[in-house]
């Protein structure tokens, strides 16, 4: 008679250990085979995994130092131009020649040309100041064409050695403001000529 307690002993160990349930099924042949055989070397696998790799630290360089605001360059400083004026009790003005076209040249003739251009003189003296060399001194002639009636006399032909920015252009339009009186011959034109002269 067959005796069903032998077949039940390795189906009862097969049940209990663990992981069986996602074995194949296993056979019990003998009593040595309680064992399954795909579940060799589970517990192995599972114990011997790696613990997860962790990321070496970074390391982060500190911020670099703000740069020190540097100090802006004091503004460069310009010498201002001397005051209008300032050398003018050096400088003296004087007529060094008039001829009156077509004559009479003597002084009485001359007279009433020579008291209006005298007139300037201050004017002519400021003009001094734009010069480029203020050492030398010089001179300054024109043609003036002065009308029927008098006033103010056209220039022309202004003539000078002397250099300077501005200082043509000034003293032509001082010769401008002249105001003569009403000529005896009617349209007379003149040749004037001024100098500059330093005072010790």
């Amino acid at each position: 008679m067959f005796d069903l307690r032998r077949l039940a002993l390795p189906l009862g160990s097969c049940l209990l250990i663990s992981g069986c349930g996602s074995c194949p099924p296993c056979e019990a042949k003998t009593a040595k085979e309680s064992v399954c055989r795909a579940d060799e070397g589970e517990g192995t696998a599972q114990g011997a995994s790696a613990p997860p790799a962790t990321s070496a630290p970074v390391s982060v360089p500190p911020p670099a130092p703000a740069a020190a605001p540097t100090a802006s360059a004091p503004p460069a400083v310009v010498d201002a131009p001397p005051p209008p004026g300032a050398a003018l009790p050096e400088v003296k003005v004087e007529n060094v020649g008039l001829h009156i076209g077509g004559g009479p040249n003597d002084d009485a003739s001359k007279a009433p040309f020579l008291r209006a251009l005298e007139n300037q003189f201050g004017a002519f003296r400021s003009c001094y100041v734009k010069v480029d060399d203020p050492v030398k001194g010089g001179t300054f002639g024109v043609d003036l064409h002065i009308g029927r009636d008098g006033g103010h006399a056209a220039v022309k032909q202004p003539r000078t050695a002397m250099k300077g920015n501005g200082f043509r252009d000034c003293v032509v339009k001082v010769f401008e403001q002249v105001e003569f009186d009403k000529p005896k011959k009617g349209p007379t034109v003149i040749s004037y000529s001024i100098k500059y002269t330093l005072t010790k």
